[in-house]
C-alpha cells in the first residue's frame, strides 16, 4: 500500500506539501496541487480518514445511548435519528445501558473518549450525577424522553402530563369510577411520574381519587403480575391506565385469567401504539406517540449544536393521537 512518503517522492515535493493537498489546505500552488493529485492517483494512495478526522477534530461520529434495544419507542427513535445523521454524513455509535443508570454516566465518558461530535441520550431519569456528566461532556448532549431544559440541557419530550390527563378523561367518559395506574420505576419522571400526575388531575376534576399507583418495569410480565396482585387488593377496579402498551398487554392477560371481560367490566388504556396493541385480543386502545419524529428532531437539534447554530437550551414538546380500539 502506497504511503504519504511514496506520493511525495513521485511528485518531487515534501510530505508536508502532500499533507496540505490531502487536507485541502491553502498555501499550495495550483500546479503543485495538480502534480500531487496525479501522483496520488498513480500510486493508488488511500487517505487515512481516521487520522485525517482526528487531526481536524471532525470524526463524523455520533454517540447514541439507549436504555434497551427491545423497546418499540427506542427502535422508532433510532430509526428517525439514523435517517437524519445518514443524510448529514454522520455515523452512529449505539450503546445500550440495559436500564442501568451508572452505565449512562460511563457511556458519556466513553463516547467522549471516542471523540464523538455529539451524543443523543434516550434518558429514563434525571438526577444530579447525570446532569453533572452532561455538563462536563466535551460533546454536546441532547436528551430524548426526559425534560432537561431546567438544567440547560436541550431536550425532545412527549406531553406526558397531558396524555395522562386525556387517559383519565377517556376512562371516566367510558363510565369508570375506580381507576388504577401501572407505571414503572418511580425515578422515571416522564413515564411514571408525569403520566400518573396527569391522570390524577383528570380524576380530581371529576371528584375521583386514584385507586392505586403500582410500580413495575417495562415488561408484559410486570403488567401481568402487578394486575394479578392488585385484583386481590382492589377487586372494584373498573378502569386501568398503563404507562406502556406492553404493560397493558400483560395486564389484559391477568384480567382474562380472572374471568374479567376486558373492555366491558374493566376498561384498559395503554400508551405507545405498539404492534402488540393492534394484534392483541381484544385490540388495545392506546395513544400514539411520535417516536420516530422524536429521533429526527433530536438529531436535527444536535446537528445545529455541532454546527454552532443551537442556543444551548431548547425544548421541543411533541403531541400525540388517541387510538380507539376495543378495550376502552
Amino acid at each position: 500500500m502506497a504511503s504519504l512518503h511514496d506520493v511525495a517522492r513521485l511528485a518531487g515535493v515534501s510530505k508536508s506539501t502532500v499533507s496540505r493537498v490531502v487536507n485541502n489546505e491553502y498555501g499550495v500552488k495550483k500546479a503543485t496541487r495538480v502534480k500531487v493529485l496525479k501522483a496520488i492517483e498513480e500510486c493508488g494512495y488511500v487517505v487515512n480518514q481516521v487520522a485525517k478526522d482526528l487531526k481536524s477534530r471532525k470524526t463524523n461520529l455520533i454517540g447514541v445511548i439507549v436504555p434497551r434495544v427491545s423497546s418499540n419507542a427506542v427502535a422508532q427513535g433510532v430509526d428517525g435519528l439514523s435517517k437524519v445523521f445518514d443524510s448529514a454524513g454522520k455515523h452512529v455509535l449505539l450503546t445500550n445501558t440495559h436500564q442501568q443508570h451508572d452505565k449512562e454516566l460511563e457511556f458519556i465518558q466513553v463516547l467522549n473518549q471516542k471523540q464523538v461530535e455529539g451524543i443523543v441520550l434516550f434518558a429514563t431519569h434525571i438526577d444530579s450525577k447525570l446532569v453533572s456528566a452532561i455538563h462536563q461532556s466535551h460533546a454536546p448532549v441532547v436528551l430524548v424522553g426526559q425534560d432537561g431544559s431546567l438544567f440547560n440541557i436541550p431536550s425532545v419530550i412527549h406531553d406526558d402530563i397531558k396524555v395522562g390527563f386525556e387517559a383519565g378523561n377517556r376512562l371516566i367518559d367510558a363510565g369508570c369510577k375506580h381507576i388504577g395506574f401501572i407505571g414503572v420505576q418511580s425515578d422515571d419522571r416522564a413515564v411514571d411520574g408525569e403520566r400518573c400526575q396527569g391522570l390524577e388531575k383528570a380524576l380530581s376534576l371529576h371528584g375521583q381519587a386514584l385507586l392505586f399507583h403500582a410500580h413495575g418495569d417495562f415488561t408484559m410480565e410486570s403488567g401481568f403480575q402487578l394486575t394479578k396482585n392488585q385484583l386481590t387488593m382492589t377487586p372494584q377496579l373498573d378502569g386501568l391506565f398503563c404507562a406502556t402498551d406492553r404493560i397493558a398487554v400483560g395486564a389484559i392477560k391477568a384480567l382474562q385469567e380472572a374471568n374479567i371481560e376486558v373492555g366491558k367490566q374493566v376498561k384498559v388504556l395503554g400508551l405507545g401504539n405498539d404492534e402488540l396493541a393492534y394484534i392483541n385480543n381484544p385490540a388495545l386502545s392506546t395513544f400514539n406517540y411520535a417516536f420516530e419524529k422524536a429521533g429526527e428532531s433530536a438529531a436535527k437539534m444536535l446537528l445545529e449544536l455541532i454546527g454552532g447554530e443551537g442556543h444551548g437550551m431548547s425544548k421541543l414538546v411533541l403531541t400525540f393521537d388517541c387510538i380507539d380500539r376495543q378495550t376502552c
